[in-house]
């Protein structure tokens, strides 16, 4: 076997594992909901059940985000090294515990443990942005990837997931949040336009 099959077949298994773990997440997120013992028509169920659902539904809504941003940063690799093993052992270790920063939110100090959860999301972010710079400006483990490119990745990847997720918080005690978000998102989707529009000028 080649030095670029082993590589590649390196990355494959690593995309698999990693794969794995999030969907081994999000299921464990619905096998942690359990129905009220005595519930007395629908509308009881689900007035009893809401902060569980509402928790599962953002907490999903997490996972999913952070699977496609895993997807297409992985997408953009062209090998694995060790380095690159530990530090995506480092996301799925963190993604890992979003179940449980789920359960301490429907727990009867939820409000405590709110900071808990916004807290891990981010960090989340940040691992996965730290994965992302070591690959593209210290491993060179990418396929050639504009500079100005590369850092906005970095960026969006380590903050916009742990800001969606605290302002969705807020959006449901404050409707102003939901304004801030649609701004946030279109400002990014501008900025990813204009680099891509300045790199096809620069290989124009």
């Amino acid at each position: 076997m080649s030095e670029q099959d082993s590589a590649a077949g390196h990355l494959h298994r690593l995309v698999l594992f990693s794969d794995a773990v999030f969907a081994i997440a999000i299921t464990l997120l619905a096998i942690e909901i359990h129905p009220p013992h005595h519930w007395d028509g629908i509308s009881d169920l689900f007035a009893k059940m809401g902060v569980k659902l509402g928790a599962y539904a953002i907490s999903f809504a997490v996972v999913g985000i952070y699977w496609i941003s895993h997807r297409r940063i992985f997408q953009r690799l062209r090998a694995a090294n060790g380095v690159l093993d530990v530090l995506n052992f480092i996301v799925l270790g963190l993604v890992a515990l979003l179940p449980l920063g789920t359960e301490l939110l429907w727990e009867q100090h939820a409000g405590q443990a709110l900071p808990v959860y916004v807290g891990l999301v981010a960090l989340i972010g940040v691992a996965i942005a730290v994965l992302w710079s070591y690959a593209a400006f210290i491993g060179d483990l990418t396929h050639p990837t504009p500079r100005p490119e590369a850092i906005y990745i970095a960026l969006r990847v380590a903050l916009l997931p742990g800001m969606m997720c605290a302002l969705s918080f807020i959006s449901l005690v404050y409707p102003w949040g939901w304004a801030v978000m649609a701004g946030i998102i279109a400002g990014l989707h501008l900025l990813n336009k204009r680099i891509a529009r300045t790199a096809q000028i620069k290989t124009a």
